[in-house]
C-alpha cells in the first residue's frame, strides 16, 4: 500500500527528496562558481576581448 511519507512516484521520503534537492542546487553553485573561475583565469591569461 502507498505509504503517507513518500513523494509519488519516486518512492523516496520529503526529508529525502529535499536532501537531494539540496545537494543538486549546492552542487550546480559550485559548478557555476568553477566555471567562472575558469573564464576569469582564460580571460586574464588571453583576453579575447581586447
Amino acid at each position: 500500500m502507498s505509504n503517507a511519507t513518500e513523494v509519488w512516484p519516486t518512492g523516496l521520503t520529503e526529508g529525502q527528496a529535499l536532501e537531494i534537492h539540496r545537494n543538486l542546487i549546492q552542487g550546480t553553485q559550485m559548478f557555476g562558481v568553477i566555471a567562472a573561475l575558469a573564464h576569469l583565469l582564460a580571460y586574464i591569461y588571453s583576453p579575447w576581448l581586447h
